[in-house]
């Protein structure tokens, strides 16, 4: 391949393109990589999509950007201060989707070499396991301690698995999506709620014996759905909104919020790039610790990934997803 190739985003009209661009040279401080595969984060993508640049933290106006952030692939060439990285070396970072970037090699850059036992096509999750983590983090998570999930996208089954991981039980997944919900098992869901077939507060509380979930994670792309899932929390409960719903949405404060001294938590990991004496976890160690549990076996994506196609396949693969929730979940681009 004498070019590189990316995906090229617009969002007026909803548009993916492949475009050729040159090979970049790395500077001294930089590796290029040669991607072999990239993961769709379906929310963050589509929201560029549909409701244009602002919904993914670019400047209002953008008219087109390659736009992306998980990648896994081989280092092909190392700049003359790179230190740690090396030709050949398998490496899992973030970036746009393209068959080739370059990568500052810094103290604080998203770049981890991929451990013998994880592939290609689950290593760029670790961007979204990241995410998953610090949710189940924040929340505090004790052995035998009620989790109810809304919301079976990735970070959902992510937040799932590592929920099972601290120990949590019952471990409640919910969606309006059967298969989704199918998967959830697999993932380690003790119990499985659909809405449109179920009350989904009246089910949760009767599997906490009338408690409700003592921690409730929003991970849903609809930001209305935030009254049901404090209902379903108990009192003194914790609701951690682990998505990145657009729009808003609407509550009551005195039954849900002050009758039951809720703690409303937001999940964002700002600033999170160094360890604190407050927070020690910052989003390397994050990384590290899905990788680790990748090769150890204990966090398991492989039935997450519906989709491996050839990245020339994109647009079709995001008119898809844009219809609606239905027949996919993890995607996964191939740069072969």
């Amino acid at each position: 391949m004498s070019t590189a190739q990316r995906l090229m985003f617009s969002s007026s009209p909803p548009r993916v393109e492949v475009e050729s661009f040159p090979i970049p040279t790395p500077a001294a401080g930089q590796i290029l990589v040669r991607n072999t595969r990239t993961q769709v984060s379906a929310g963050s993508e589509t929201n560029f999509l549909r409701f244009g640049p602002q919904s993914y933290g670019l400047p209002d106006g953008t008219p087109r950007a390659n736009i992306g952030y998980m990648t896994s692939g081989i280092v092909l060439a190392a700049g003359s201060k790179v230190q740690g990285f090396a030709p050949g070396d398998r490496v899992v970072t973030s970036a746009g989707h393209a068959s080739h970037v370059l990568v500052d090699v810094a103290p604080n850059a998203a770049l981890e070499h991929i451990p013998d036992g994880v592939t290609d096509e689950v290593a760029g999750f670790i961007a979204l396991g990241d995410v998953a983590l610090h949710g189940v983090r924040r929340a505090k998570l004790q052995i035998d301690q009620s989790v109810a999930i809304f919301g079976m996208g990735i970070v959902g089954q992510l937040v799932l698995q590592f929920a099972r991981l601290s120990g949590a039980y019952p471990l409640i997944a919910i969606d309006l999506v059967d298969e989704r919900l199918e998967l959830a098992k697999q993932s380690g869901a003790t119990h499985v709620i659909n809405p449109a077939r179920e009350d989904v507060v009246a089910r949760v509380k009767a599997i906490t014996r009338g408690a409700g979930a003592e921690a409730v994670f929003h991970c849903a792309q609809a930001a209305s759905i935030l009254q049901s899932v404090m209902e379903c929390a108990a009192d003194r409960g914790t609701v951690v909104l682990t998505g990145s719903p657009p729009g808003n949405a609407t509550i009551r404060l005195k039954e849900e919020l002050l009758r039951k001294e809720l703690v409303l938590t937001g999940t964002y990991e700002a600033g999170l790039q160094q360890t604190h004496v407050y927070w020690p976890w910052n989003r390397a160690r994050n990384r590290q610790a899905c990788l680790r549990l990748m090769a150890s076996g204990g966090l398991d994506l492989r039935h997450l990934v519906t989709h491996v196609v050839p990245a020339q396949q994109a647009p079709e693969i995001y008119e898809k997803v844009l219809a609606g929730s239905t027949g996919w979940l993890g995607i996964v681009f191939k740069w072969d």
